[in-house]
């Protein structure tokens, strides 16, 4: 098969799992003989969204060795829309129709897949998917549902121009701007977009979007994600018991407050005002959210466990796997339902036991008691209890450990996402595009 994968962000350009699962089911398809060509994000030029590993993804072009990656994309400056942004935006939306239209003429693609495409102009993803050859879409967050509901959601300048209740003199000013907009070559509306087929990473997003009325116009596949290479490796390979006294804890994600860092930190302060005050804590991730940030080290002082916990920053994805076998917990103390949660599977596989809130697609991985502990979302009395019960039960701990690998190996390894993911383009490419 032709295949064009599109995401705003590709490794080593990445943000988290979403983008790292693109590159992974794209390294596999290609090895298998498929024909893959990308089309993503010149993000990295500022190294704001680069992967901490440093890795050299050059803007507006493929890194070393990826000839069929093109980095072309244009993102976002954040500038609000205006007046005096019509220029630059007109060069933005020109530079990305015109990396559309390479891309399409150099690939052929018989298929286009669709992974995380939040940071995607509007105008590009109608160009791919009302065009004619059919889309899939790998749904691992909500874009696709405020995509569908509010076309303009994820694109500010349609969004300027959208109609709205405002005083006559403001709406005709607005309509005069509009034309002017268009005639430096700026789309000001965002066309209904055509959902093809769908490939959900959990159940809880397929309910998500059934709940809300989305409805794809063709085909729907629940794939779980699933580990590749040294974690695949890892997962056959048995847990080592720990014995007793491991109290190192980790927490690994971006830090922001729906995240949750901060019940792990309270968490701690509870264990140390019982006597139970062993517990050493690394906080792994990028601090996106700096004022969040200096709030958990402000706590930290406060409990008196600034000695204690230790902020390791963003931790390049090699070194992911060592960091996971040196600590003995993973805590994933998610407050908001997360997608799924590609770090608790990580950690199994690592040979951590895992304690997590077991919110939104996470509860699809965590079974209480079998594989990890489960507690309530934001409770740090209830995190609490959980630790201080794995601290004292060494057995309960390798039984964990050994539980979580063994879920990695029957339920979550790559290879079979790969296998069902294969199939399912396979049979959209045999059975043609869906009709507008």
């Amino acid at each position: 098969m032709r295949i064009l994968v599109v995401s705003d962000l590709y490794p080593p350009v990445s943000l988290g799992g979403y983008e790292v699962a693109a590159r992974e089911v794209a390294d596999a398809l290609a090895a298998r003989g498929h024909q893959l060509w990308v089309l993503t994000g010149d993000a990295g030029a500022s190294g704001a969204a680069a992967d901490p590993a440093g890795a050299g993804a050059r803007p507006g072009g493929a890194a070393a060795g990826e000839d069929r990656v093109a980095r072309a994309l244009r993102r976002y400056t954040g500038r609000p829309p205006g007046p005096l942004g019509f220029a630059a935006e007109s060069r933005r939306q020109a530079a990305d129709r015109a990396a559309v239209e390479r891309v399409l003429a150099a690939a052929r693609p018989e298929v286009v897949f669709l992974w995380n495409t939040g940071g995607v102009s509007h105008q590009v993803l109608s160009r791919l998917m009302n065009g004619p050859v059919p889309t899939v879409i790998y749904v691992f967050g909500d874009w696709p549902l405020r995509k569908f509901r509010k076309p303009d959601d994820l694109d500010p300048w349609a969004g300027f121009f959208a109609p709205r209740p405002e005083p006559r003199w403001r709406s005709a000013a607005r309509t005069a701007l509009g034309s002017l907009a268009r005639l430096r070559g700026v789309a000001t509306a965002a066309a209904p977009l055509r959902f093809d087929h769908l490939e959900y990473g959990s159940r809880f997003m397929m309910d998500l979007l059934h709940r809300d009325g989305f409805v794809a116009g063709g085909t729907e596949r629940l794939i779980y994600y699933g580990l590749f290479g040294e974690y695949a490796r890892a997962a056959s390979e048995p847990a080592v018991p720990r014995g007793a006294g491991g109290r190192n804890v980790l927490f690994a994600g971006r830090l922001w407050d729906a995240k949750g860092v901060h019940t792990v930190i309270e968490a701690l302060g509870i264990l140390a005002r019982r006597g139970d005050g062993g517990a050493c804590l690394t906080i792994a991730g990028p601090e996106e959210h700096p004022d969040y940030a200096a709030m958990l080290r402000r706590r930290c002082d406060e409990l008196g466990l600034a000695s204690r916990v230790r902020f390791a920053g963003p931790v390049p994805r090699e070194g992911l796997l060592p960091l996971y076998r040196r600590h003995d917990v993973l805590v994933f103390p998610s407050i908001y339902h997360e997608p799924f949660g590609i770090v608790q599977l990580e950690a199994m596989a690592a040979g951590c036991a895992v304690v997590g809130t077991g919110t939104g697609g996470s509860a699809e991985i965590l079974v209480a008691e079998r594989n990890a502990l489960v507690f309530r979302p934001g409770s740090a009395g209830d995190l609490a209890d959980r630790l201080a019960r794995l601290f004292a039960d060494p057995a309960l701990a390798d039984r964990l450990r050994e539980g979580g690998k063994r879920t990695v190996r029957e339920r979550f390894l790559g290879e079979r996402m790969v296998d069902e993911i294969e199939a399912h383009l396979d049979e959209i490419v045999r059975g043609g595009r869906v009709s507008a």
